[in-house]
């Protein structure tokens, strides 16, 4: 089988189609490094998509009319269709792998010094997967349509299956985010708008929706198998039944562990005769979002009950009203509290809740997340219990626990692994990922690592002035004053600070939508 597939490979790469798919490429790869040098690895992953499919193409057509081409040295070296079948796969896949090694080189080479080498590592990771697993595919396709049918109709029916894919990549045939992402076999920002921020997140969804392809791979090949070679037919069809059942169990994790924005209804949260004064949080940062809250709570009037804002993707483990159990509802991202007050008092609540927090938007953007390397929490997302007609400052103490840069809009005390955040505000906003630190001016900007501060702030005096002209924005006299005089002391780059606007003005800081 060794000889067969060393046969294979010198065929295949022999193909002046091999040569032109690979200049194309290779040319695309070099055309794009813009998106490398100037945004992030996700972004150059997703704009070179033409040369992964110009490969593609050259893998879908080569191992169609191989595998339907006779060769009178095969028949010699292995006449086991089946077997022929199988290493004229591995064969491509082996060259596959080598061309996959050309974009890697371009991203180490041409790479945005600012990117730490954890994104480095994930990026190069990434377009491995996307690149291999779309040739896999096409591969499978090409070989399994060239051992059924003579090779220039095999060759068509191959372009027209694989042509489904690029189709659908840009003409999506479904509503459903998920659908498109699972059909994908490119990036999943390559048609939607790419979150410089924190790149592709390796998480439950990212890996099922890879799965899915391979599995559909190796499905294939076994029903082919079983169409070439009648021998140990039960087992094969046990492999296909096996494959299938896998199929659907991927999709359906990967189907339930995706979470879309959706608005929030605050009916309830109106005219609420009690406020928040100070809060107290202890936050842990891993795969999970951990976090123990108690909060001052002023009560003005008597109440038959207490609603706080919490999102539904978390699950409360206990809540305590002055250290005393109290029962509870959390339902609809409301926690409704079952404690009567007859008189006006002040009490503590303590909640203690946690969650995995990966929420996407209408396109599939990642824009609420929080892991050990990225994260975007703005006031926009319910991630801690808050009373919704509270327009008052509160005093923050914040704790977390994370091994990643954090910033926010709150004063940063401590740094490194434990950090301490104080400060009094409305609301409190974190932020994690691909950023990076810079003071000018006597002014903090945090902006996207791969951005440039002097083109940034250029950019940002253009938005400035166009957002204070805008008749319809919703600024308050002393956000006016602010923006209008250069005020703000802090500038944050983030995904969805502001529901209504792509700029918010806490304080004297001035959060910008990415």
């Amino acid at each position: 089988m060794l000889k067969l597939s060393k046969f294979y490979v010198k065929v295949l790469i022999k193909s002046p189609l091999f040569l032109i798919s690979l200049l194309f490429s290779i040319f695309i790869f070099i055309v794009q490094l813009s998106a490398l040098e100037n945004s992030s690895i996700l972004e150059y992953t997703s704009v070179v998509c033409y040369a992964m499919m110009s490969l593609n193409l050259y893998f879908l057509i080569c191992t169609s009319s191989v595998m339907s081409k006779k060769y009178e040295i095969m028949d010699f070296l292995e006449s086991d269709i089946s077997k022929k079948y199988l290493t004229i796969i591995l064969a491509a896949l082996v060259i596959s792998i080598i061309s996959s090694l050309i974009p890697i080189v371009f991203i180490l080479a041409f790479k945005n010094t600012n990117i730490s080498s954890f994104f480095i590592l994930k990026g190069i990771i990434n377009i491995f997967i996307i690149l291999n697993l779309s040739n896999l595919l096409c591969i499978s396709v090409g070989a399994s349509v060239g051992i059924i049918l003579k090779k220039w109709t095999s060759i068509v029916v191959s372009l027209v299956i694989y042509s489904f894919f690029p189709f659908f990549l840009f003409y999506p045939l479904s509503e459903s985010t998920v659908v498109m992402k699972f059909l994908n076999i490119y990036s999943d920002s390559t048609t939607i708008r790419t979150n410089i921020l924190c790149d592709e997140i390796f998480n439950v969804s990212y890996f099922c929706d890879k799965l899915v392809v391979l599995l559909i791979s190796i499905l294939l090949i076994l029903v082919v198998k079983i169409i070439v070679n009648k021998k140990k037919r039960i087992l094969s069809i046990v492999s296909i039944f096996s494959v299938i059942v896998f199929i659907i169990i991927t999709t359906f994790i990967g189907f339930n562990s995706v979470s879309f924005i959706h608005e929030y209804d605050y009916s309830q949260g109106e005219n609420l005769n009690y406020h928040i004064s100070s809060y107290k949080m202890d936050i842990n940062i891993n795969n999970n979002f951990t976090n123990s809250v108690s909060f001052q709570l002023n009560i003005d009037k008597p109440d038959d009950s207490i609603i706080l804002e919490l999102d539904d993707l978390f699950k409360i483990n206990e809540i305590r009203i002055n250290d005393k159990p109290i029962k509870y509802t959390h339902e609809n991202d409301k926690i409704i509290l079952d404690y009567q007050t007859i008189q006006k008092e002040s009490v503590n609540v303590s909640i203690s809740y946690q969650g995995y927090i990966h929420v996407e938007d209408s396109l599939g953007v990642d824009t609420y997340y929080c892991n050990e390397h990225t994260m975007n929490l703005t006031d926009s997302f319910s991630w801690y219990p808050y009373v919704n007609n509270d327009n008052f400052p509160i005093d923050y103490i914040v704790k977390i626990n994370s091994s990643s840069n954090i910033y926010s809009n709150l004063n940063t005390q401590n740094e490194g692994d434990k950090y301490l955040l104080e400060g009094r505000t409305q609301k409190v906003q974190l932020f994690s990922g691909q950023y990076k630190d810079i003071y000018d001016d006597g002014i903090e900007y945090v902006i996207p690592s791969s951005k440039d501060l002097g083109k940034f702030k250029i950019s940002l005096d253009k938005r400035i002035t166009s957002y204070l002209n805008d008749p319809h924005n919703k600024l308050s006299k002393n956000d006016i004053d602010v923006l209008k005089d250069r005020k703000y002391k802090k500038v944050i780059v983030g995904v969805n600070v502001n529901n209504r606007s792509g700029m918010k003005v806490s304080d004297n800081i001035l959060l910008l939508e990415l």
